[in-house]
């Protein structure tokens, strides 16, 4: 590729528009993620946090996790109920 190339007007106001948006999210993230390190020790969820922020909820879940903030639930992953033993009547296998 030419060292010289320019890309067209319509794509370089594109590039130029979201480094600037992208810049801007850098700076203001450590500020929203101290604001969101105390309101999760308040008592927000996660859930909440992501629809505030855009962010996942997993971005959030890490970061209670790491303060040691108690869960407001048990984790959906893997069986959420134990299983049931077989009766004495019931063939298993």
């Amino acid at each position: 590729m030419p060292k010289d190339y320019k890309p067209p007007r319509d794509a370089a106001e594109t590039f130029a528009r979201y480094k600037g948006h992208y810049e801007g999210e850098r700076a203001l993230k450590p500020d929203m993620l101290e604001f969101a390190d105390r309101e999760l020790k308040a008592g927000a969820t996660v859930g909440q946090l992501a629809a505030w922020t855009g962010l996942t909820p997993e971005v959030f879940r890490r970061r209670a996790r790491a303060l040691g903030v108690e869960r407001k639930r048990p984790p959906t992953v893997g069986k959420l109920a134990p299983e049931r033993p077989a009766s004495s009547g019931e063939k298993t296998g």
